[in-house]
């Protein structure tokens, strides 16, 4: 049993017998838009606050790594402020990207334009085989038919092209070690829980070929392990969710910031090692999948 960080009304995980994935139950009834608004959040689409210039150096990083020294098509799936299609525009590639919430979706805009559309993929209509490249960046985990998703990002992918997908490990170490105080089962917006072999498996019979498995991740990992421990000492379990989001002076202003200084001195560079070591061993907090057709 886990409890929603923001509402604390508690949800259960079940598990498949036959193929493992795990799911969060009556999600499906509870989750809106309305659950991604946060107190605090003027636009969703801006809702980190004084740490949106480091997810967006995160994301700037992330282009450059996955585009290489190539360009062409790609879609960015739940593409959230559009930081990183921003930089693959920059970098050459035709971008396209989609998202739910018109609040972020008109964030992303104030860039991008008309090439973020509103909707589900698999409701938007895009011509086949008409990308080279297809990301969802921990998006799959929160979409009611994650396999229609993939499904549907194999109809769109050329030949040669990759699907790439990032999400939560829940066979990590640290989902271990934290059980239902883990950050990143974030019930019940998260409404499933993947781990390499069950993401490989929905991949497979939505007739695709797993090319490669990164274990590791700077932006999602550690931070989880410095959350868990903050939760475990009764600092509650939405820090790094919650406080970040207000103005750097508010949160000045805010005791339980000053309460998590410490934890966050102390525990940062442990966290840090403790996930390249679980990385090592296949057992990262986030895993990121590249993905062909079969």
């Amino acid at each position: 049993m886990s409890a929603d960080m923001y509402a604390a009304v508690p949800y259960q995980i079940f598990r498949c017998d036959r193929c493992g994935l795990a799911k969060t139950a009556g999600a499906e009834s509870t989750v809106s838009c309305q659950a991604y608004v946060y107190r605090g959040s003027p636009d969703a689409g801006r809702r980190f606050g004084p740490m949106q210039w480091a997810l967006q150096a995160f994301r700037r990083t992330r282009a450059s790594r996955v585009a290489g020294q190539k360009s062409g098509r790609v879609l960015d799936v739940g593409c959230g402020d559009g930081s990183f299609l921003k930089e693959l525009l920059r970098m050459g590639w035709d971008v396209a990207g989609t998202e739910l919430s018109e609040s972020i979706a008109a964030t992303a805009r104030e860039h991008l334009g008309e090439r973020i559309r509103e909707g589900n993929i698999h409701e938007l209509e895009f011509p086949n085989a008409s990308f080279d490249l297809i990301t969802f960046w921990h998006v799959l985990e929160h979409l009611d038919d994650p396999k229609l998703a993939l499904t549907e990002a194999r109809r769109l992918l050329k030949a040669g092209g990759n699907i790439i997908v990032a999400v939560p490990n829940i066979e990590s170490w640290q989902a271990r070690i934290f059980g239902n105080d883990w950050l990143h089962l974030d019930v019940p917006r998260h409404r499933w829980h993947f781990s390499p072999d069950t993401l490989a498996t929905m991949a497979d019979r939505c007739g695709l070929r797993v090319e490669k498995i990164r274990h590791y991740s700077l932006e999602y990992g550690p931070i989880a392990i410095v959350q868990g421990i903050a939760t475990k000492i009764g600092l509650g379990h939405s820090f790094f969710t919650k406080l970040i989001r207000q103005s750097p002076l508010q949160l000045l202003r805010e005791p339980l910031f000053w309460a998590h200084v410490p934890v966050v001195a102390l525990s940062a560079l442990p966290g840090l090692l403790l996930e390249l070591l679980a990385a090592s061993f296949n057992r990262g907090g986030a895993i990121e999948l590249t993905m062909r057709i079969r």
